[in-house]
């Protein structure tokens, strides 16, 4: 027969150690900083994609020196890099270490292939969207209205260029968030 005095109270959940928490959000961060240097690059190279599949849109071009284009275009960007941000803080921590909530039982370096393989094909694919996109609107014109027309004005390129932004930042939001394990 036990007493009272024989009874040990549980030991605290691993999540509850201090090492394993700031070992944890130590992990977070790296890789957050790490992924936004990525995104950062993946979103200038897509700038620069969207310039040469949209021949009538000479994106660059035209909203250098109008502040109010930069302005939509810089705006785009900052849309495309939080939604980098927030999916790669949020999304499923990919090292193989102790994390005191799950210990993955699978090599760490074939998450991380695999997280990069699903973002480069969504970046890929939405190239893709985007040719198909220009394609119908501005050379089948539907509704009479032709998507080459945008180059007329700074700002409306400017604005042309915040709305892919989004539509790209939409595209890394969702490949970064998908489970691979």
């Amino acid at each position: 027969m036990f007493s009272l005095a024989q009874i040990e109270p549980p030991p605290p959940p691993p999540w509850a150690d201090p090492i394993v928490f700031l070992t944890g959000l130590g992990w977070v961060l790296l890789r957050t900083f790490g992924t936004f240097l990525l995104v950062f690059v993946i979103g200038l190279v897509s700038v620069r994609v969207i310039d040469l599949i949209t021949p009538g849109i000479r994106e660059i071009q035209v909203i250098r020196g109008n502040a109010l284009a930069t302005s939509a275009f810089a705006a785009g960007f900052f849309v495309y890099l939080a939604f980098g941000f927030i999916a790669s803080m949020a999304s499923p921590l990919p090292i193989g270490v102790e994390t005191g909530v799950v210990t993955l039982s699978v090599n760490p370096l074939v998450i991380v292939a695999y997280k990069l393989i699903t973002l480069f094909a969504a970046v890929l694919l939405s190239y893709i969207f985007a040719i198909i996109y220009y394609r119908i609107l501005a050379k089948i014109e539907p509704f009479g209205l032709d998507l080459d027309d945008v180059d007329k004005e700074p700002l409306a390129v400017g604005v042309y260029l915040f709305g892919y932004l989004v539509f790209l930042g939409a595209v890394v939001y969702v490949a970064l968030m998908l489970p691979v394990v």
